[in-house]
């Protein structure tokens, strides 16, 4: 589902960013007004990036650290049972 915002997001922008930065000559504000939507687009993009390697990471390190289930027929117990003290 994220995927498909995000792809749909930078297809939106992609597309409407040539309109966008057309500067009107009747408006002495339209050149930083377009910059500044440019900025806020960036920054958008830069914050959906980061938010998209958090959950990437969070998801490879839960994947890591989930080990495998030990069943089978050949599965061997843990052993012992002590804590571990004094080995």
């Amino acid at each position: 589902m994220r995927l498909i915002l995000l792809a749909g997001l930078c297809l939106s922008s992609a597309f409407l960013t040539p309109v966008l930065a057309q500067v009107r000559q009747d408006n002495p504000n339209a050149a930083n007004q377009s910059m500044e939507y440019n900025s806020q687009m960036r920054s958008l993009r830069q914050e959906q990036t980061t938010q998209s390697d958090r959950l990437q990471m969070n998801i490879e390190r839960n994947q890591a650290a989930t080990p495998a289930p030990n069943t089978g027929p050949n599965a061997i117990g843990p052993i012992g049972g002590g804590t571990g003290v004094g080995r």
